[in-house]
């Protein structure tokens, strides 16, 4: 049975009985890893938005002017408290205790893509079946149009 004891997630490795060297924190860094350079690499396309017009969730297609993306902008950036600002090893570690325990995740968001309209074109053929169905929505709150299939 595992330890059903609380953590504080907002404070890495302080938690009762948590050694640095815990095997389950250990075992989740390359996990989390990926999530963190996919989260960053996606902020860093979000800055763009002329090159990439386009994010996609799971299933809606928006534009990355959407007032519902601007969480995007926000992955991976530290916290500052008066006069300390946390380094962006910090928010990494302060990430890795609750997703190698709970498989929590603040920080990073891994569900959304940041796209250029060729990109998305591709996404909306990959969701569009064969006699024309969709399988994905367009956000009602931009209301982003179907990017060109040559674009």
């Amino acid at each position: 049975m595992s330890d059903q004891t609380e953590y504080d997630y907002f404070s890495p490795n302080e938690g009762p009985d948590h050694s640095p060297d815990c095997t389950q924190c250990a075992e989740a860094r390359p996990e989390l890893e990926k999530i963190r350079d996919f989260a960053l690499t996606q902020k860093e396309r979000f800055a763009e938005p002329t090159l990439h017009p386009y994010v996609a969730g799971k299933t809606t297609l928006h534009r990355s002017s959407c007032s519902t993306m601007e969480g995007i902008a926000r992955q991976g950036v530290p916290l500052s408290w008066g006069e300390r600002t946390e380094s962006e090893a910090d928010v990494f570690e302060g990430q890795l205790l609750g997703f190698a325990h709970a498989r929590v995740l603040s920080a990073y968001r891994r569900n959304f893509n940041v796209m250029t309209a060729q990109e998305a074109a591709g996404w909306v053929r990959a969701r569009t079946g064969p006699r024309g169905g969709t399988r994905f929505r367009l956000c009602k709150v931009c209301t982003p149009g179907l990017p060109a299939d040559g674009a």
